[in-house]
């Protein structure tokens, strides 16, 4: 019985943690676009009150896949980049290789247009397809990787560290 409540009281725990880690990722969102809880709020057209979301940030209520789907268009990002988390080896560790990748679409103009073109092509076709509004950062599977290398005639890994070194792919 008492193994039973340090698991649960384990559990709990890392809960509230992974509240407080998405909250402190709403509010750097929300500071990085110089907006207010007010203006989420205002832009939200009255979905959000400004005590809810101040809630959200400081990891004292946990966010429902309805607000966190509203959030991300507010926000312009897909709703799993809000997931990600910059302490992902508390939570996310375990998933090693299966984690996706992150591309960061305001950073593709740093190629020329000819090595951008595929991958833009490519990453609108995913948009289209998740219907996915993503302005900033767009994930991707290992697997498109590999596709996108068979589309520029490279491997993998040539990729992978061509986009690297332009901060494109995280």
């Amino acid at each position: 019985m008492r193994e039973n409540d340090e698991l649960q009281e384990t559990k709990e725990v890392r809960e509230r943690r992974y509240a407080e880690l998405v909250g402190e990722k709403l509010r750097r969102l929300r500071q990085d676009r110089g907006m207010s809880l007010q203006d989420v709020c205002d832009r939200s057209g009255g979905s959000f009150v400004v005590s809810t979301l101040s809630a959200y940030e400081r990891g004292k209520r946990s966010v429902s896949l309805e607000r966190l789907l509203e959030l991300s268009d507010i926000y312009g990002l897909s709703p799993t980049s809000l997931l990600e988390l910059d302490d992902e080896g508390e939570f996310q560790g375990h998933l090693g290789r299966n984690r996706p990748l992150r591309i960061r679409v305001e950073h593709l103009d740093r190629l020329s247009e000819i090595e951008r073109r595929p991958l833009e092509n490519y990453l609108q076709f995913l948009r289209n397809l998740r219907n996915d509004p993503a302005l900033e950062i767009l994930t991707i599977r290992k697997d498109d990787l590999t596709y996108l290398s068979s589309l520029y005639g490279v491997r993998p890994q040539a990729l992978t560290e061509r986009l690297q070194a332009e901060g494109i792919l995280d």
